[in-house]
């Protein structure tokens, strides 16, 4: 994550290692209106020991902005590396079906191409559309999580005033600042998180400049 202070990208924990800023201690007030918000969500431990509801839904409402250059290439590239995962599953669906092996694997092969399917459509829907959904909340706190029988897959969640638990990526995740206002912007057909940007000010602020964009 990067310090607010000093800038500097430092390990997850309670203070910065280079210059001693306490992280968490400026986010109670975020903390206290989001558990305000959503007081009857399920119960959340994050790594700074603070516990927070998360929502089953939120009622933001994006802002419709078009498509960068970088988010238009983030589509394409999921879709192309869907488009090639689509031929193996049709290969692969193809070869059980010639040897007469009308089984489990069949079906999950099948099922799994569907959704591949699905995918690679979405993103070039998007693509096209050329516009993405925007949202513009406060980063309570960044986590890094590992499943028990997954040992290599690592998730990264960003936690949300009003959004809630989102998946981030790595590099989001190192460099984010908790307490700070961040535009996510998401694709309209395949509701993926394109990015995720620092803005400055205020919750106000940040929605008109987002708007004007």
């Amino acid at each position: 994550m990067k310090c607010p202070k000093c800038q500097k990208l430092v390990p997850d924990s309670s203070r910065c290692i280079e210059c001693g800023f306490p992280f968490y201690v400026q986010l109670d007030d975020a903390a206290v209106a989001h558990l305000a918000i959503h007081p009857g969500g399920e119960s959340v431990r994050l790594p700074s020991g603070r516990y927070i509801s998360l929502p089953d839904g939120h009622n933001l409402v994006p802002t419709i902005t078009p498509l960068t250059q970088a988010q238009k290439k983030k589509h394409l590239l999921i879709a192309l590396a869907s488009l090639v995962a689509l031929f193996v599953a049709m290969l692969i669906v193809g070869y059980l079906i010639q040897v007469g092996d009308f089984g489990f694997i069949l079906a999950f092969v099948g099922i799994v191409g569907l959704a591949v399917g699905w995918l690679m459509i979405a993103h070039l829907i998007d693509f096209y559309n050329g516009v993405a959904e925007v949202y513009v909340d406060r980063l309570i706190e960044t986590q890094r999580y590992r499943e028990k029988y997954e040992r290599q897959r690592i998730h990264y969640f960003g936690y949300f005033e009003q959004l809630g638990r989102v998946d981030i990526s790595a590099k989001d995740h190192y460099a984010a600042i908790p307490g700070a206002l961040y535009k996510l912007s998401y694709g309209k057909a395949s509701q993926r998180l394109l990015d995720m940007v620092q803005v400055d000010g205020s919750l106000d602020t940040a929605h008109v400049n987002s708007a004007a964009e």
